[in-house]
């Protein structure tokens, strides 16, 4: 199956429409970019806090998302289209990806565990690659004038708060 860039219809997540409702592509596209990307019904459930049955109901038309799901939803759809990339004319299907190595759990904090959950989600199926610009180290974006002033000023804070603790907890002298 090859997906088109969206030329046709985009799915910004912003401006929103004047019901104040994200705009979502068709129901069919929803399910089609989400195969396109191997991504389970299960998987795109798990990343929205829904059941694969919502997901299934989402796609066939049945029922949408409302509220922050909605516009996040929106969005996620959004990134899958954006970054698709069109196939070879006669390529009928995506390449069928390994499956991933099972994972060991771990002991973690449990801020860094959802934070994890939420991106392996996506990054567990095998998405199609998009040939873009490497990553590597850049200018740090922040001036050394401004680091310096930053500095400058953190020292004569804590300076100010290290001498009215002293004066807060200091003892007057009795006479």
């Amino acid at each position: 199956m090859t997906i088109e860039l969206i030329t046709r219809h985009p799915m910004p997540s912003h401006p929103r429409r004047s019901d104040g409702l994200a705009p979502l592509p068709a129901p069919e596209e929803r399910a089609g970019l989400r195969r396109a990307w191997r991504l389970t019904e299960a998987q795109v459930a798990e990343a929205f806090g829904v059941t694969a049955a919502t997901v299934r109901s989402w796609e066939a038309g049945r029922s949408a998302p409302r509220g922050p799901r909605r516009a996040a939803y929106a969005a996620f759809l959004s990134g899958l289209a954006h970054g698709l990339v069109p196939g070879p004319a006669g390529e009928s299907t995506p390449p069928r990806a390994e499956p991933p190595a099972p994972r060991t759990p771990r002991r973690r904090s449990r801020d860094s565990a959802v934070a994890d959950a939420a991106a392996s989600v996506v990054l567990r199926g095998a998405a199609p690659s998009t040939p873009g610009r490497p990553v590597g180290p850049a200018p740090d974006p922040v001036p050394p004038a401004r680091l310096r002033r930053f500095r400058w000023t953190t020292a004569a804070v804590g300076m100010w708060i290290v001498f009215g603790h002293l004066m807060a907890t200091t003892p007057l002298p009795h006479p």
